[in-house]
């Protein structure tokens, strides 16, 4: 079963005229690879906001794990040996979910606003807070991508300008204004190459009869960008791997809203996603491996070193 391909070209990113070390290259290579990816695939008619509160519930259940905690453990550790979290300091968590960072900031002292633009999720931060009894943490319910920093009162306005694994952050231009906001320290986390989904990867291929392709965000792209244009980026790199299981009907659903995205989930869609986890699941339950490589970037939008290029 093939439905209709909505962006069958596969093309290298096209940044004839730039030298690698010019960061001309890596702004177009990061626009090209996001016109080229996943993300880019996704139906024009729908509201991404509702896709993530629908899985509001689910990231918060995921808080909650063990993983999760060792990922924001690392995250923090390496913060904390950088120098970087100071009792007191403001932090803006862009993309917060359902407060994965926010919580553990505020619990470490630090007065943190946290931008979400999915009601749902947002609503389960409010309750995450209240329960720990934090009250230094302030919440905006918009979409990074149509923030105005001056506008807002957010230049200038944060000792660290924090986003982990959000899709706002997502070209120069929302990059760049990360570094508006800051008034020292920016800190990224994103993939670092290929997710392995194996459910995702082989229902795309017999839906769509192609290989998925790659999502829109991978770190090469800002760490290459902040380095060419001479900032001084410190970068930590690493894998994880985990199973997770899933009653078959959650599992199901899960899948059905994620090609919701890229097609309308016809009967015969639904039929083929039911199937897959059918003949997966032992006891009713759908267990996936699931690796993937992440990278964080911590930086400062202080001088900038002189390339060889010339340009400052």
């Amino acid at each position: 079963m093939i439905t209709e391909k909505l962006n069958p070209e596969r093309r290298a990113p096209n940044c004839s005229g730039y030298s690698l070390k010019d960061p001309h290259f890596w702004t177009e290579a990061w626009n090209e690879g996001y016109r080229n990816s996943l993300s880019a695939r996704r139906r024009p008619d729908l509201n991404p906001v509702d896709y993530w509160n629908r899985l509001a519930g689910r990231f918060e259940r995921r808080a909650e794990l063990e993983r999760t905690g060792r990922r924001v453990g690392r995250v923090l550790s390496w913060l904390e040996g950088q120098g970087v979290l100071q009792p007191g300091m403001e932090v803006l968590d862009i993309g917060a979910g359902t407060g994965v960072f926010t919580v553990p900031l505020a619990r470490r002292g630090a007065k943190v606003t946290a931008l979400e633009p999915a009601p749902a999720m947002l609503a389960a931060l409010q309750k995450g807070v209240k329960a720990e009894g934090l009250s230094r943490v302030e919440f905006l319910c918009r979409e990074w991508e149509k923030v105005d920093p001056a506008a807002e009162g957010l230049a200038g306005r944060f000792d660290l300008v924090f986003a982990s694994l959000t899709p706002g952050v997502r070209d120069v231009a929302t990059l760049e204004k990360m570094m508006t906001c800051s008034r020292r320290w920016c800190f990224l986390c994103d993939f670092a190459g290929r997710r392995r989904s194996p459910a995702r990867e082989e229902l795309w291929r017999i839906i769509f009869g192609e290989e998925m392709p790659l999502p829109g965000h991978d770190v090469i792209y800002p760490f290459n960008y902040l380095y060419t244009s001479g900032y001084c980026p410190s970068f930590n790199v690493w894998v994880e791997d985990w199973d997770e299981e899933l009653p078959m009907e959650e599992a199901v659903a899960g899948l059905e809203d994620f090609f919701r995205l890229y097609t309308e989930v016809t009967p015969e869609i639904k039929k083929t996603i039911a199937g897959y986890v059918e003949q997966r699941a032992v006891n009713g339950v759908y267990s996936e491996e699931y690796r993937v490589r992440l990278g964080m970037i911590l930086w400062t939008g202080g001088e900038k070193w002189e390339l060889e290029t010339g340009a400052v």
